[in-house]
């Protein structure tokens, strides 16, 4: 018997990492070589991973929504006998590329030509997220020195203990990010390699949204009681049903995919100026009262840590009330074709106004377009009491 790492795949030329989605086998499980292992996700595609080795899956070295680099060991699989594992080196950046200087070929002492000679401590499945707890990134965790053949939590606390000393003296600490801000790195660089944005704004009447808020405030038995926000989003929302670009996705280069109903994206911060998204399927197929349940109920979600996104969302909300942010340029984040942005209230004439800012793909809506869709959503939240029959 042979334990093997499984390492990520160079799926296409100048991909440099992909996000883990989902595992498709669990530990103890046994899997054919072929047979679908795990899905990730590139800048271009959701793809499902194929198992280069037949056998029984030992550990996952990752977790669901971890990005790894093109050619990190994602899994370990054992199998009946050795096999010869393929040197996978991780893509260089392009940048770096010209300031490396040719160097002769070298064999490395961790990639042996038959992975059944390799000889190295296991880490077990709980010593790994026990390390995870304590901010230990995988490249450290591996050169953690263990007292017997597989390395335990209280290695992990020996090793910390010798630590302070020497971050004491240290001009700086390091601290590995956050798997959200990990995620929401990896979305924005993937849109930046694909996105064409176009940014379009314009002030709006606020009064009417506070009246409607006052009001159900104002009905000691209301449905709900929805905030600022929640209104606004409605209005945005509603205006999806004349303009269905921002309810459609662009697929390829080549087809325009037209959703019947809206899937709304919705920034949402938490603690430490992390980002998460809640999401609302099928937004504008909802009343008003049946959305703003969904969506308090969907905040409620994200805010405990719960990031919702997926390749489902067209259209982005993003608000700064309450923050004194009138104005911004909000970044789009694929697959979404748009974000709206609405800031903090300014007295304009002596009403209350809000800046409104839209980033659009211009590779699948136009300035026209993108301005009849904006105008819109101004006239819903300025005649916001007739559009709820209030």
């Amino acid at each position: 018997m042979a334990i093997v790492e499984v390492l990520v795949p160079q799926m296409g030329e100048g991909l440099q990492e992909v996000r883990v989605l989902r595992f498709l086998k669990q530990p103890g499980e046994r899997v054919a070589r072929d047979e679908h292992l795990y899905e990730m996700e590139t800048d271009k595609a959701v793809l499902e991973v194929e198992s280069p080795y037949s056998g029984v899956v030992v550990e996952w070295l990752a977790k669901e929504g971890d990005i790894l680099p093109i050619g990190a060991p994602i899994a370990r699989i054992e199998v009946e006998e050795s096999v010869e594992v393929p040197l996978v080196t991780p893509p260089t950046p392009p940048e770096a590329a010209a300031a490396i200087a040719p160097q002769p070929p070298t064999a490395s002492p961790r990639e042996p030509a038959l992975m059944g000679a390799r000889t190295e401590v296991l880490i077990p499945p709980r010593t790994r997220a026990y390390a995870r707890e304590k901010g230990i990134s995988e490249e450290e965790l591996r050169r953690i020195p263990a007292r017997g053949t597989k390395l335990l939590p209280e290695d992990i606390d020996q090793y910390l203990a010798t630590r302070p000393a020497a971050i004491a003296e240290a001009e700086y600490i390091d601290y590995p990010l956050a798997p959200q801000q990990r995620t929401f790195i990896y979305r924005v660089k993937r849109s930046s390699q694909v996105v064409v944005p176009a940014t379009l704004k314009r002030p709006a009447r606020w009064d009417a949204i506070q009246r409607v808020v006052a009001q159900f405030k104002a009905q000691p038995n209301a449905p709900v009681q929805p905030s600022e926000f929640q209104v606004f989003a409605y209005c945005a929302v509603q205006a999806t049903r004349n303009h269905p670009k921002f309810r459609s996705q662009l697929i390829g280069e080549d087809t325009l995919r037209e959703y019947k109903h809206v899937n709304l994206g919705i920034a949402v911060a938490r603690p430490g100026d992390e980002l998460v998204t809640a999401l609302v399927k099928e937004a504008s197929a909802l009343d008003f009262v049946s959305f703003v349940r969904t969506v308090q109920a969907q905040i409620r979600r994200a805010r405990q840590g719960e990031d919702q996104a997926d390749a489902s969302i067209q259209l982005l909300l993003t608000y700064m009330g309450g923050y004194q942010m009138v104005d911004a340029i909000p970044v789009l984040v694929a697959p979404a074709v748009a974000i709206l942005f609405a800031g903090d209230t300014f007295m304009l004439d002596g009403v209350p106004h809000v800046n409104l800012v839209l980033t659009f793909d211009h590779r699948l809506i136009n300035g026209v377009g993108g301005a009849e869709f904006l105008n819109e959503v101004a006239r819903n939240i300025e005649t916001v009491e007739q559009l709820l029959a209030l």
